[in-house]
């Protein structure tokens, strides 16, 4: 590790949980000096050092406030939780033209039982290495054997983490009147799906199951759409669709034109999904309107690994699913620029080739990938366990402190993914 006696890191928005919290104090041990912003009741609730910056202003004011706190403070470093949030889009430009540097979290590329720390941003946004000569060149010699599962996490404690996140911002609204939330849709809304869900679970289940069965039994060629929740910040600002519905809508045309005759597609919903009724309209109506309307089919249940495993090859915007599938040696093609997005291991082609010549990922180099993801960008933990929460708090800290990430700071180019993001229209405007 790097001496950071004159590193200032300040935390902005992190997950629904006491991560940054831990995240701070560890850092502190390390000889770092630590500020953190709080936006809404749910950072105030989940902090738990002694000081914290309130910022009550109008959104429109944030970036002004932000240079100000980093002038006066030696700011060096921001710690933020997706990078797409509207706070965190304004603070990485402003980080920008003031030579600040980002580290951005996520959950795990690797679920579960992970977190991703990454120098700049995530997605097209990541500074991972893209082609396999890179990949092949890092060194991930000290690489463990981490496939078991050290922190199982449920269900059920994100849903609390979520009911305590509307909770505590109702609690403290009159400290944050002008709060912007990230979330694109309602509480109550979001709320009462997860409950209707859960409620039709069993019945969702037995369906998935019999259609699968009849998928098996017939014996019919498919590929394997996996999908994303529609308010995904991988729909909504990494990826040029407008929402969900219409990446369904671009991906059935592509596969009317170009698959074999006789071959199904396979939509496989979000495990969080709720929006059933609109993701079967929105797959009848585009597969009517080209045509194929018998070739399409929605499951709502069953693994990754069981429809990958069995299918012609699978397509994602960017989920981790992908990395499911190329595990288990299935053709991938990624519709945007994702993490394993490379020569070796998934289709390098566009969509139209795709349908006819796909081929499956080389497992050596598969394996290489995750190690060098274990051994850069991903910390053992999780959000969702209380063990793993403190492991991943510290496995952060000690990751932001690192030779390696003092290393991407120096480097300062520009993210590999951007200019084939570009071309598939995905714009970041502090990039342009």
């Amino acid at each position: 590790m790097t001496s950071e006696s004159n590193r200032c890191i300040l935390l902005l928005q992190g997950p629904l949980s006491r991560y940054y919290a831990r995240i701070a104090h560890h850092l502190e041990k390390l000889g770092a000096k630590t500020l953190k912003v709080q936006f809404c009741g749910s950072d105030v609730h989940d902090w738990e050092q002694t000081e914290a910056i309130h910022f009550s202003e109008p959104a429109e004011r944030w970036a002004l406030f932000l240079e100000a706190l980093i002038v006066a403070h030696g700011v060096t470093d921001i710690l933020l939780h997706g990078d797409r949030r509207y706070y965190h889009k304004i603070a990485i430009g402003v980080a920008k033209r003031l030579d600040v540097t980002i580290i951005a979290t996520e959950l795990g590329y690797l679920r579960p039982d992970w977190m991703t720390v990454e120098y700049g941003g995530c997605s097209a946004l990541s500074h991972f290495p893209q082609n396999r000569q890179e990949l092949i060149a890092l060194n991930t010699q000290q690489v463990e054997d981490t496939s078991h599962v050290l922190y199982p996490g449920s269900y059920r404690q994100i849903v609390l983490q979520e009911l305590g996140f509307t909770l505590y911002n109702l609690v403290h609204a009159r400290e944050f009147p002008h709060y912007r939330n990230h979330r694109s849709e309602s509480r109550v809304q979001v709320y009462g799906g997860w409950l209707k869900a859960r409620i039709q679970a069993r019945r969702r289940k037995l369906e998935a199951d019999v259609l699968w069965d009849k998928l098996k039994q017939s014996g019919t060629p498919y590929y394997l759409f996996a999908l994303q929740l529609n308010g995904d910040f991988q729909i909504r600002d990494h990826s040029p669709f407008t929402s969900i519905y219409e990446a369904i809508e671009r991906v059935i045309a592509s596969f009317a034109f170009n698959a074999p005759e006789g071959t199904l597609l396979v939509f496989k919903s979000h495990p969080l999904e709720y929006r059933f009724k609109e993701l079967s309209r929105a797959i009848i109506v585009a597969s009517g309107k080209h045509g194929v309307k018998e070739r399409t089919q929605l499951i709502h249940g069953q693994t990754i690994k069981t429809l990958a495993e069995a299918s012609l090859g699978m397509l994602t915007i960017n989920s981790s699913a992908g990395i499911d599938a190329l595990e288990y040696g299935v053709p991938t093609c990624c519709i945007l620029p994702t993490i394993y997005d490379m020569d070796g291991l998934t289709h390098q082609g566009d969509w139209e080739t795709f349908w006819r010549s796909a081929t499956p990922p080389e497992p050596d180099l598969f394996n290489k990938f995750i190690d060098a993801l274990k051994a850069t960008i991903q910390v053992r933990g999780s959000l969702y366990n209380a063990a793993g929460l403190e492991a991943a708090a510290k496995g952060t800290a000690e990751k932001i402190l690192s030779t390696f990430f003092a290393e991407q700071r120096l480097k300062r180019f520009e993210p590999p993914r951007m200019e084939k993001a570009r071309k598939m229209g995905v714009i970041y405007d502090y990039f342009m």
